[in-house]
């Protein structure tokens, strides 16, 4: 059996499957957690490949490391999405953290994973950690400059997902960061996703001073070449701090100082772009 994604009618994905654990209709999405023969567990969100447990820590470590490394006293984070409990797992390895709050609109994708997947979804239940079910729209809006550091942890720009890439959104994430926080969200592959890149850096920019796009390669994401963009008034990915950034590479499988740096290096073709940074 094979799971095959097919991405824009252009390009397919296909992971050999041993069985599925479970598939359900949430009310905002289909949910299918599969075993694989080669990459561990598989989650995927209408049928698109959300994370898998061989590859899913490049994802969920260059989302968090690169903001929170370089903001100087990271010690109240959001994600927005995530609710596979990576991102949150990798933002309590910054011991500056004191509440790491989880706002994810689908309670079932956070259960299951804690139930199925708790490699990833394990530190779901730190006692730092606050979990919300909800729109990440009206939770944002309830702030006033009160997270160091918000990461945009969410599916593709479809569904559930759609309204985290608009101007909008980008405008409630400044309302709700200190004047000193950074924001990052994920932001598609350049291969199939250029327009979504170039309209939401264009957002960004007319919203914060400081906007980097950054690169990271995950086998299971379409093309495996994927990106990261950053927001800050006053931070800046490459002004990050060299001995937090070694002593947390310890724990890590794909960050590293010398990754932080070579991640911000872009082909031309992407920085077409996004040549509004």
């Amino acid at each position: 059996m094979w799971f095959v994604e097919n991405q824009n009618n252009v390009f397919s994905l296909g992971i050999s499957i041993k069985d599925t654990i479970i598939e359900e209709q949430s009310e905002f999405q289909k949910i299918t957690l599969y075993n694989t023969h080669y990459f561990g567990k598989l989650l995927t969100l209408d049928d698109l490949v959300m994370l898998s447990e061989k590859d899913e820590f490049v994802y969920h470590e260059m989302i968090c490391h690169m903001p929170l490394i370089s903001h100087p006293n990271p010690q109240k984070v959001l994600v927005v999405g995530g609710g596979d409990g990576g991102s949150i797992r990798e933002v309590l390895k910054h011991p500056e953290v004191t509440e790491a709050v989880l706002c994810e609109i689908d309670e079932r994708v956070v259960r299951i994973c804690q139930e199925y997947m708790p490699s990833v979804a394990g530190k779901l239940s730190d006692p730092k950690v606050k979990l919300n079910f909800e729109d990440g729209f009206k939770f944002l809006n309830s702030f006033n400059q009160y997270f160091d550091v918000i990461l945009t942890d969410s599916s593709d720009p479809i569904g559930p997902g759609e309204n985290l890439f608009k101007e909008d959104y980008y405008k409630l994430i400044k309302k709700a960061l200190k004047p000193d926080g950074i924001m990052v969200s994920q932001s598609e592959t350049p291969w199939f996703y250029q327009e979504t890149m170039s309209s939401m850096t264009e957002s960004m920019c007319k919203i914060f001073k400081n906007v980097e796009t950054y690169t990271a390669f995950i086998p299971l994401y379409p093309s495996g070449f994927w990106t990261f963009t950053a927001a800050s008034d006053h931070c800046s990915l490459k002004k990050f701090d060299q001995n937090r950034s070694k002593k947390l590479a310890e724990s890590c499988r794909y960050y590293n100082p010398e990754i932080h740096q070579a991640a911000l290096a872009l082909p031309n073709f992407v920085k077409k772009m996004v040549n509004n940074q």
